[in-house]
């Protein structure tokens, strides 16, 4: 005979799988449900208008025989009522003006878009007859091509930090005392953006963490070409304290417009590679960066 013991834990693991059961099929139901909803909610809502005045809101609906079978976008589920309980006429006509004014609202709003974006375009500060900054800032330079005045904007770039540990360890093994060198490096040998004169016009309007960024933070730097980088600072430090050695350019930045500022560099530049910095530890490590052709 089994015991009642045996019984007893038989009865319980039955139990136990029904419940497990139970409780996976209402997640699963929930999860249908939430995805119906979902989709519902993703449709346009339409009205099925009943001949006593009221109304079932749906998603879509179709006819088979004498029942009209919906989604009703209220409860979620499908629905069937009879075919004669809709007035057709009504509902044909109160759909296609929903539909007629969901489009002349799209319209509405397209054109009010196009308004605005043209008006804060003529409130941007004017650089050249018919050239004009964005609204929303970054670095920009100008130069004429052809006799026509040319916007080029300069993205971001990241600079990369080469401490020379091996390199550093040698020397030292030779020479305890020899310094230690660290070079600020850009990826790549040359920048994307190229420019064909010597006395470019730059305009900045850039904002970091803690706000808008002085201009007198702005410098120009030379960078020097070194196989597939190129380098801007070269920091060395030795017995004698830590030295630095980069190349800037004189220039001079004065205010153009609102948040724009004008950088005016006092000497030319000649063809090569160079980075617009930060001189400040707001915000050291983007540049930009653009290259001078011949």
């Amino acid at each position: 005979m089994v015991s009642c013991e045996v019984m007893e834990r038989t009865v319980l693991r039955v139990i136990s799988s029904l419940v497990k059961g139970l409780a996976m099929a209402m997640v699963l139901g929930a999860l249908l449900t939430a995805q119906a909803a979902s989709v519902a909610d993703s449709q346009p809502l339409k009205r099925l208008i009943l001949t006593d005045g009221s109304y079932q809101v749906a998603t879509e609906w179709t006819k088979s025989g004498d029942r009209v079978r919906y989604y009703s976008a209220e409860r979620g589920e499908w629905e069937e009522l009879p075919v004669a309980l809709v007035d057709w006429k009504a509902t044909d006509e109160w759909n296609a003006e929903r539909a007629r004014s969901a489009a002349e609202e799209l319209k509405q709003v397209t054109a009010d878009e196009v308004a605005a974006r043209k008006e804060a375009m003529l409130n941007t500060p004017l650089v050249a007859p018919e050239v004009r900054l964005p609204a929303d800032g970054g670095v920009f330079l100008l130069e004429t091509v052809a006799g026509k005045p040319v916007l080029r904007k300069v993205e971001g770039n990241k600079i990369q930090v080469d401490d020379h540990e091996g390199k550093n360890l040698l020397k030292r093994s030779i020479n305890p005392i020899a310094s230690r060198i660290q070079t600020i490096e850009l990826k790549g040998p040359s920048a994307r953006v190229r420019l064909h004169t010597a006395v470019p016009e730059i305009y900045v309007d850039v904002e970091s963490e803690r706000g808008l960024i002085p201009a007198e933070y702005f410098r120009i730097v030379r960078l020097e070409r070194k196989h597939d980088l190129r380098v801007l600072a070269k920091n060395e430090e030795g017995i004698h304290g830590e030295s630095s050695k980069e190349y800037f350019l004189h220039s001079r930045a004065e205010k153009f417009s609102g948040d724009w500022w004008k950088i005016i560099p006092l000497e030319d530049l000649a063809p090569g590679e160079y980075a617009l910095v930060i001189t400040s530890s707001r915000d050291d490590s983007i540049v930009w960066d653009f290259g001078v052709e011949k």
